[in-house]
């Protein structure tokens, strides 16, 4: 019996383990070699995607069990859920409904098969953001379930789903919630969301538990900010009735900043008006006056022992529906009765606290609501605060009603609270204040509508909290009066106030402010009168933006438009000794000043300035041109965006101009590099073009007291320019008279005509002057985008020069025309040309095309061994130097070639045609055409070769017909069309039609 006992229960278990590893290794068959993600991943799309109302990706899915033995686990990995709601084909951002960098769903399936119950043991979410969105119409983004056309034809006798659903845990790490409801205009957004949750559904009541924490949550109501900058946790259970569609609310913990809250109450769902009724009553999870104080934040008051007495009552109520454009009401009642309280190891405490605070708020403004604080009393620690005040309409136009009659001691609430290391108090203050006045009338600037009676006076106030770098110390009194208008004296004899955001000092402050008696036209701005003298001030504003001004006194006058008396305009005299503004990296500085300057709103709520500032001096410095500017004795109208001068003397650096004219958006152009346009008319004595070249080029900042000649040390690199890039977004043009100007090694004078500044372009027009002790006209034009190439442009008409120093003025003719160096004498010349600039301002040869002319009159022509030779051979009498009578030529320069178009000279006993070509490598292939000799025929000499080697060849005349009146007619249009052609690029490129040709 034993053996056979024995033997079945062998045979059992080698069936029950043969059967298991059957099981698993079908499982592992499954799972390894038919659900692999490259074949699972397709599937779960495809399904979900015919049973959605959505789009579904993810980049793989994955199907597990060994390693989360006995439970199966999906995996999903960088999924998305678009709503095809509210469009099929073209995804915006109200369709995005979740996206993710992981999901994971662990099931338990043996709890299906053995208590019909589908467990799941964890659903999680790694990094979710969820978009939820309403239309107006009420249609929400997650009504994504997709119905079955089909359903009818289903046999209704079928037996419906009746499992239980158990999920342990559903987690959000790290999510961000935005709720977006167009349907009653509220939107919010909560940041770093937490969430878990477990539920509990079977088919008559189904439960859920309910954490979470979120770092901030930001709440719009009809494009108003209501709420920002809360920390919120929340732990809840839910109870829900299918059969009632109601939601119970049991002991609820709310955690806002801090304040901990309770709330209960029932969530009802009524389907056939789409609306979701709420009434939920909430109030302090432990009201206690110890409570009440440890609301104050603990980065301020240590978390010290406490012993309090009195009665606290807080408690609220949520009541109304929710959906198709209905919101709830919010209503809360804060009562302190007759509170005392003593900090451990102080030596003052609060011997009477008592407040009665009352609270309603409808965000569909069918209902007023308000803020009711009946009373506020604060007595101990030799402070006596006394206050109430009233806040009617509150999500409309709020009036304010407000009185307080306090005295409070700083000094004593520093030994009364156990305040943090680093957070000091000191000082006195003391109030007697009625306010009255609409919210609208501090956004509108109607200061004179508000109402202020009484007095305020601090002394040797001091408010300091070094972990946030908050500093306040301040000297005032403050005196209203008037029921029916406003009258004010401010008298404040130094103010320190130093913050992460601002900082400012006052050394004194007198303010006196009236406004006119009687009832005032409601339907217009109050004027106000406002006088200030004060000391020294210091202001800034964060890194950027940083203000000082000496002794001033100023008269602020407001006053209703004319063109809408609901808007209105301010008028500021101001008069100081010195004034210092710094913006980015931008500095300015003036002494003497004077500003008459008034200012009005426009319909897009921009401050337009216009009048006039005066100075004695100013000094202007930027970043973006390292040469200070200063004026003097200068006065400067503005009109809106328009800057106007007159007879202004600005110096930068070693340059002086006198300016005339206006400048349009220069504030623009400085903060937001805006088009910067004017049109101004230039007078000077001397400009530096080196320096303020080396200026704009930001190769050093130059002072005009630096010793360094910027002239002198580009000579000693060589002579060599270097690249200017022009400011983006100028539009400039400038009329000159300028006595001296100072290029490289060159000296012009008596410069008259036109500069203008565009698009990172200079263009002269038709500017006359005189160098090189030649009377020279030209246009040119000069751009570059940046530091390393360029592009120029010119057309200069030069009389009488002398050869040597024309090649000392522009050195790349020796490269094109060599023979230049062989003459000397006067010449006319006259040169169109374009070509690309290297960085250090020399032409690159290959992009050069340029159409020139030449014309000079008893001009010699230089010994040398060229000379030497082609004298020996043609017989000159002369065979050291020899004159041209006159010389006519004409050159084209283009895809690297020189061409000399043939010309007439006579020489010795001679008269000849000369021409030929010239490649960049300086090779050339010149011909002579004898016309007129002693010789007994006329013959022709080819000139070859290059520089270093020479050659001549006898040959036939080649250019006795060229050299005709009609011939050179000929010759001289074309370079003449040529020479247009250039100067009608150069303009296009620019964009500019042509002037003054």
């Amino acid at each position: 019996m034993n053996t056979r006992i024995k033997k079945n229960l062998k045979i059992t278990i080698i069936s029950v383990v043969s059967f298991l590893c059957i099981i698993f290794i079908i499982i592992a068959i499954v799972i390894n070699f038919i659900f692999t993600p490259t074949k699972l991943t397709p599937l779960v799309l495809k399904i979900a995607n015919e049973n959605l109302n959505a789009r579904i990706n993810m980049s793989s899915v994955d199907l597990t069990f060994f390693s989360s033995f006995p439970d199966f686990e999906l995996r999903i990995e960088n999924g998305s859920l678009i709503s095809n709601v509210f469009n099929d084909s073209i995804t915006r951002k109200q369709d995005s409904l979740l996206t993710f960098s992981k999901c994971a769903i662990s099931i338990k399936p043996l709890q299906y098969i053995y208590n019909n119950k589908i467990a799941i043991k964890y659903i999680l979410f790694d990094k979710a953001s969820i978009y939820a969105y309403i239309s107006k119409e009420g249609q929400a983004n997650w009504d994504i379930i997709s119905t079955d056309t089909t359903a009818s034809t289903i046999d209704t006798t079928a037996s419906s789903f009746n499992s239980d659903i158990d999920i342990k845990r559903i987690i959000f790490r790290q999510a961000n919630f935005y709720f977006d409801d167009r349907n009653t205009d509220i939107y919010t957004h909560i940041d770093s969301l937490n969430l878990k949750m477990k539920m509990s559904l079977t088919p008559e009541i189904s439960e859920l538990k309910l954490s979470s924490n979120c770092k901030n949550l930001l709440f719009w109501q009809k494009g108003e900010l209501l709420m920002n900058h809360l920390a919120i946790g929340l732990d809840t259970d839910l109870a829900a009735n299918k059969k009632t569609k109601a939601f119970a609310i049991d002991n609820a913990k709310i955690n806002l900043n801090g304040l901990q809250l309770a709330a209960n109450g029932e969530l009802k769902r009524d389907t056939t008006h789409k609306v979701l009724i709420m009434d939920i009553d909430y109030g302090l999870q432990a009201p206690s006056v110890e409570n009440v104080l440890k609301m104050i934040p603990k980065s301020v008051i240590k978390d010290n022992k406490i012993t309090a007495e009195g009665q606290v009552e807080m408690s609220g109520k949520i009541k109304g529906e929710y959906g198709d454009k209905k919101l709830p009401t919010v209503s809360m009642k804060l009562n302190i009765k007759d509170a005392s309280a003593q900090y451990k190891g102080m030596p003052y405490g609060i011997d009477k606290l008592s407040a009665d605070l009352d609270i309603f708020i409808d965000i569909m403004r069918n209902t007023p609501s308000y803020a009711n604080l009946k009373i506020f009393k604060f007595l101990g620690a030799h402070t006596d605060i006394l206050a109430d005040g009233k806040v009617e309409n509150l999500l409309g136009d709020p009036y304010i009603t407000f009185y307080t009659k306090s005295t409070v001691d700083f000094n004593a609430l520093a030994q009364t609270f156990p305040l943090q290391p680093g957070v000091t108090l000191g000082g006195i203050l003391t109030a007697n204040l009625d306010f009255k006045g609409k919210l609208s009338s501090i956004k509108a600037q109607d200061i004179g509508r508000l109402y202020v009676k009484g007095d305020v006076g601090i002394k040797n106030v001091i408010i300091k909290d070094t972990n946030k770098n908050f500093d306040f110390t301040g000297d005032a009194s403050l005196n209203f009066s008037g029921d029916k208008a406003l009258s004010a004296k401010a008298s404040i004899s130094s103010v320190i106030l130093k913050s992460k955001i601002a900082n400012s000092t006052i050394d004194s402050l007198s303010i006196s402010a009236a406004s006119p008696e009687g009832l005032p036209d409601t339907t217009k701005i109050i004027p106000l009168n406002l006088h200030v003298r004060m000391q020294k001030l210091r202001a800034s504003l964060g890194d950027s933006i940083k203000l000082y001004s000496g002794r001033t006194e100023a008269d602020l006058q407001s006053r209703p438009s004319k063109k809408n008396i609901k808007k209105p305009i301010f008028t500021i005299k101001l008069r100081t000794d010195s004034l210092f503004f710094k913006t980015n990296d931008a500095k300015m500085a003036m002494d003497l000043a004077g500003f008459n300057i008034t200012t009005f709103q426009t319909r897009d709520s921009l401050w337009i300035p216009q009048g006039t500032i005066g100075f004695n001096r100013l000094y202007f410095i930027s970043k973006d041109f390292g040469l200070p500017i200063r004026m003097k004795e200068a006065s400067v109208n503005f009109e809106r965006r328009t800057i106007s001068l007159r007879q202004a003397k600005i110096r930068i650096g070693r340059s002086d101009i006198v300016a005339t004219g206006s400048v349009h958006n220069l504030g623009r152009f400085m903060t937001k590099s805006e088009l910067l346009s004017g049109k101004l008319n230039i007078s000077s004595r001397r400009i530096d073009c080196n320096q303020l070249i080396a200026a704009m080029s930001s190769i050093s900042e130059i002072s005009e007291d630096d010793n360094m000649n910027v002239c002198d040390s580009i000579a000693n690199e060589g002579g060599e320019m270097h690249l200017f890039v022009i400011p983006k977004n100028l539009d400039l043009e400038l009329t000159t008279n300028v006595d001296e100007v100072t290029y490289n090694k060159m000296i012009f004078k008596n410069i008259n005509g036109i500069v203008r500044l565009k698009d990172q372009v200079v263009n002269l027009e038709n500017l006359s002057m005189e160098a090189l002790d030649a009377q020279m006209k030209t246009s040119m034009l000069y751009k570059a985008s940046n530091p390393y190439v360029a592009y120029t442009g010119f057309d200069f008409n030069i009389n009488k020069i002398n050869i040597g120093k024309l090649v000392d003025f522009i050195p790349e003719l020796d490269t094109i025309v060599p023979m230049l160096r062989s003459f000397k004498g006067l010449v006319d010349f006259n040169i169109a040309a374009e070509a690309r600039l290297d960085s250090l301002m020399n032409i690159k040869i290959p992009t050069l095309r340029s159409a020139i002319y030449i014309k000079g009159d008893s001009l010699v022509l230089l010994d040398g061994e060229t000379f030497t030779k082609l004298a020996k051979i043609l017989m000159f009498k002369n065979k050291k130097e020899n004159m041209f009578d006159s010389i006519s030529v004409n050159i084209t320069v283009e895809d690297g070639n020189v061409k000399v178009y043939p010309f007439l000279v006579e020489i010795d006993r001679y008269r000849a045609a000369v021409g030929g070509e010239q490649k960049l490598d300086m090779t050339f292939n010149y011909h002579v055409s004898i016309l007129k000799s002693p010789l007994p025929f006329k013959a022709g000499v080819d000139i070859y070769g290059n520089l270093d080697k020479v050659k001549f060849k006898i040959t036939r005349a080649k250019y006795k017909n060229m050299v005709s009146p009609a011939y050179i007619q000929k010759v001289d249009s074309t370079r003449m069309n040529m020479g247009k052609v250039i100067n009608s690029h150069f303009r296009r490129l620019i964009n500019l039609s042509p002037r003054n040709q």
